[in-house]
């Protein structure tokens, strides 16, 4: 007898970037990036259901996520159906349980469309491997490669390059996500004044090779300085993360979040309790993969 799967529930890890180098600009305005991703222990939940009616259907516990064809999950969900060609089974409702701040620079909606293409992998029993699920998740979104693979990643060009290297250390990660959100377009059209170029990621990768650097002539975030003219905050969470016990703090992405790095639990959690009510703060663990099935349930058997 065989049981058809008809529902699955996933967990979808946020990520945060431990560099982030700007190496250069296409010619169609793509900015070229070297980085090193890190996916952590903050998930959205999303759970995929096939239906009877034809379509796709969203809902969200989030008011600044849309239920229709602009939600990343949709577009992800119609760009596997696209690339798979399955005609007459396009039809699936999902449901979304947010965690992961929006705006936050920690890849909360890349995360989402990939745990949707996962999903919908295991659900209709295509089979892609990662490099196709990847190579759909691209026309999506620049993180969502990564999202898919998970763990330690060196992330290159557009985000099309997605290379595991050895785990970072065991350590506690404190996320502050400020009141502010940034657009990621709007601070990437602000770059410009600032220098492209750094080699923060080949000295991490160094280091994660056993090399012996300190932490502040390791990690650093080309785009931190144009978020933190933005939203001063920024500036304002490092500081009282390093004054309370973190070795090292920078700015995820293109922001606002700011991680610090605890070797201590019981402070990142002190951290935490200090200051809960001044802002979204989270102590949270990395993570060796991006996406976790947490729950697969059969219809009709066979």
């Amino acid at each position: 007898m065989i049981t058809v799967m008809d529902k699955i529930t996933l967990k979808a890890y946020a990520k945060v970037n431990l560099t982030l180098d700007v190496v250069g600009r296409r010619a169609d305005g793509y900015h070229l990036l070297k980085s090193v991703m890190q996916s952590i222990s903050l998930s959205d939940t999303i759970t995929l259901q096939k239906k009877a009616q034809q379509g796709i259907s969203i809902e969200s516990d989030h008011p600044l996520v849309p239920n229709d064809e602009t939600n990343i999950c949709w577009r992800a969900a119609k760009a596997f159906w696209t690339h798979t060609g399955l005609p007459g089974r396009t039809s699936v409702a999902i449901s979304l349980t947010k965690a992961i701040p929006v705006g936050a620079g920690l890849g909360g909606g890349s995360a989402d469309a990939a745990a949707v293409l996962y999903g919908l992998n295991k659900l209709y029993k295509t089979e892609l491997a990662l490099g196709e699920l990847q190579k759909i998740g691209l026309t999506i979104g620049a993180d969502v490669p990564f999202c898919l693979q998970g763990g330690t990643c060196l992330v290159e060009g557009i985000g099309e390059r997605v290379t595991s290297v050895r785990p970072f250390p065991k350590v506690a990660l404190v996320l502050v996500k400020p009141e502010a959100s940034v657009s990621t377009a709007k601070i990437y059209s602000k770059l410009e004044p600032y220098a492209h170029g750094g080699d923060s990621t080949d000295r991490l990768l160094e280091f994660l090779h056993g090399g012996s650097l300190a932490w502040d002539h390791i990690l650093e975030n080309a785009l931190e300085s144009v978020t933190a003219d933005l939203v001063p905050e920024v500036g304002l969470w490092k500081k009282r993360l390093l004054d309370h016990g973190a070795v090292f703090s920078l700015m995820s992405g293109s922001g606002p979040t700011v991680f610090g790095l605890f070797t201590s639990l019981i402070q990142a959690q002190d951290f935490q309790d200090r200051y809960r009510e001044e802002g979204q703060v989270f102590v949270v663990s990395l993570m060796d993969k991006g996406v976790d099935v947490s729950e697969m349930n059969g219809g009709d058997q066979q």
